[in-house]
């Protein structure tokens, strides 16, 4: 299937006023037309929790993958299009589930009424943009950018078209950050104004992290062989149009800069999110980050450092040490004692060991978030589709979040221990050099 810029943008241009304001009519049979693109690793958590919702109907996957392994967290899982397609038509008995290798079909297509962009990170920004202009409902991944000024586009262009914008964080839909978050916020910690954030560092295989750096030919899997330029999109290709294995294969691509923001980013898209929460200040930032410290070299290919810490530093007197080598995870600092969170798991103080949420939370208190009749992440974003109610994490929650996240990378590439930063206008204070940085370049006449 392919798709002409001037035939995609006149469809686009064509839809848009059935669909803008997210006024979006849906099928007698109430199901919600959902299209995948980016048919990897996360996919495979995102999909199935989707086709178990009976309100949705996946009826299109799109990747410039064929059929490629290598995916997921123990890189055994497949990935592509075509074994995404079989997922899909076993779990409904049939064979109409349609796939494609240019996403531009899918934001052209009139059926479809939301997508689940789980591409690589450089791709978020344009994909959402254009769905978002095409009136369709988005839940995109997280990291939600590979860099500020994409956020600020992003979420602009949501506030516009009033579609539906859930960013991946799952973990708010996990009790035990819940709960914490809440200690934090009713001061059943007492005074709590500090945590430490442990995220992971360089981790073999499992991150990609040290495979091949080798210049060689981009994979056959990429089908039809446009597909590696589909796949690299508005990313910079580097010499003689190289493929890169140690960042170019399934779960390599976060470790260089033109395709991701590290395990800052990463992992700190998800517990900076729980920090922000928690701290109440997620539709802020922070005022400074401090006493960065990494292990950064001049590798032009892995070139993200993959140990560090810093901290980031609130108006409202919060303060996070992020760290490679804390306990993965958040530990909130509280006078009555330490909480610490990770999914599924809650260590609290004693005289708190038999809190219960539900019964010791009084109406007075602050009562976080939680999906309707204990829905997922994915099912959420549903819920707010037809019900037209608020969401777990919209686009601003997660623009914020990993905006926060981008800023230290900045300082960790500038080499620089501190930097304040003004989250009103979102830009850096008495630092140009940094200011540019915010800027997220894009090529091959890609543009948002």
């Amino acid at each position: 299937m392919t798709t002409s810029r001037r035939s995609f943008v006149k469809s686009v241009a064509f839809a848009a006023p059935f669909f803008l304001g997210g006024s979006r009519l849906f099928a007698a049979n109430g199901h919600i037309n959902l299209a995948v693109i980016g048919c990897g690793t996360q996919a495979h958590t995102n999909v199935p929790t989707f086709l178990q919702d009976p309100r949705v109907r996946v009826t299109l996957v799109c990747d410039p993958v064929l059929a490629a392994t290598g995916y997921s967290y123990n890189s055994k899982a497949e990935g592509g299009r075509e074994p995404f397609k079989r997922i899909v038509d076993k779990f409904y008995g049939d064979t109409s589930c349609r796939m494609t290798a240019d996403w531009r079909e899918v934001i052209a297509d009139k059926s479809i009424d939301a997508v689940l962009i789980t591409a690589p990170d450089h791709w978020h920004a344009v994909m959402s943009i254009a769905a978002m202009r095409a009136g369709k409902h988005v839940y995109c991944q997280k990291p939600m950018t590979l860099g500020v000024s994409e956020g600020q586009e992003m979420v602009r262009v949501a506030k516009e078209s009033g579609v539906v914008f859930q960013v991946g964080s799952q973990h708010r839909g996990n009790s035990a950050f819940r709960v914490a978050a809440e200690f934090v916020r009713n001061g059943l910690l007492g005074d709590c104004k500090t945590c430490t954030v442990g995220l992971p560092g360089a981790n073999g295989g499992m991150w990609g992290h040290g495979r091949g750096r080798e210049r060689v030919k981009a994979p056959a899997y990429f089908n039809p062989a446009s597909g590696w330029n589909m796949w690299m999109g508005p990313s910079k290709h580097w010499e003689n149009d190289a493929f890169i294995p140690g960042i170019h294969e399934p779960m390599c691509w976060r470790w260089n800069s033109r395709t991701g923001g590290g395990m800052i980013t990463d992992w700190g898209a998800h517990w900076i999110d729980i920090l922000h929460w928690a701290f109440d200040v997620e539709r802020t930032g922070p005022i400074a980050v401090e006493n960065m410290k990494t292990n950064l070299g001049d590798d032009d290919v892995f070139d993200w450092a993959d140990q560090y810490e810093f901290d980031l530093v609130y108006a409202n007197g919060c303060r996070a040490h992020v760290s490679s080598a804390a306990r993965c995870g958040l530990t909130f600092h509280g006078t009555k004692g330490d909480c610490f969170a990770f999914p599924g798991k809650l260590e609290r103080p004693k005289e708190l060991a038999k809190w219960n949420e539900k019964r010791d939370l009084k109406d007075s208190d602050v009562r976080l978030y939680k999906s309707k009749d204990g829905h997922s992440h994915e099912s959420d974003f549903i819920d707010g589709i037809l019900e037209r109610r608020p969401i777990a994490t919209d686009c601003e929650i997660g623009h914020r979040s990993i905006s926060a996240c981008h800023i230290a990378n900045i300082c960790e590439r500038l080499r620089i221990s501190s930097a304040k930063w003004d989250p009103v206008s979102e830009r850096f204070v008495g630092n140009a050099e940094a200011d540019r940085l915010l800027e997220v370049p894009h090529y091959n006449d890609w543009k948002l």
